[in-house]
């Protein structure tokens, strides 16, 4: 899902029209100024969450931080700005922000304490993958994790509902 902000904005008499993509893994929570491909009119927007929270506002004269990943004139048929325009849309990188890159977190127990299927790494007895069969014996297949979920139990860590 991407937010848009469609430039409604009169050049040479007549409206832009040009819908600016924005994608969200560089606009989730982002706050800044954004650039129109085709005008270049410079918009000030605040997401949260991917919501709009603030704007888009015209803010003339000042220069845009982050340009949109794409846009087109859906009015004029297949007119459109691609990744990697320079001055009209930035390059499409492909990479999450720094905080996302990292270690997968290993999970043993669901937030109520239960045992999950999924963590690594996995008995060489459940073949490719780990698929084992949907009622599986944890008992048999990780006694390491069966003795720790006996001791959440009587700790009283595990919960129902």
């Amino acid at each position: 899902m991407a937010d848009v902000i469609w430039c409604k904005k009169d050049v040479g008499g007549k409206p832009c029209n040009t819908v600016n993509y924005l994608d969200p893994y560089c606009f989730w929570n982002w706050e800044g100024k954004i650039n129109c491909a085709e005008c270049g009119t410079v918009y000030y927007i605040h997401t949260i969450q991917g919501h709009m929270y603030r704007g888009p506002d015209e803010k003339q004269g000042e220069k845009p931080d982050l340009s949109p990943l794409y846009a087109d004139k859906p009015l004029e048929g297949y007119k459109g700005y691609y990744p990697g325009i320079k001055g009209k849309t930035r390059p499409y990188e492909c990479l999450p922000r720094h905080i996302y890159l990292g270690k997968a977190d290993m999970v043993k127990f669901s937030i109520r304490g239960r045992p999950v299927r999924g963590w690594r790494p996995q008995p060489p007895s459940g073949g490719l993958a780990g698929q084992f069969p949907y009622k599986w014996d944890i008992q048999k297949l990780s006694p390491d994790v069966w003795k720790e979920y006996q001791e959440k139990k009587k700790k009283g860590e595990v919960k129902d509902w």
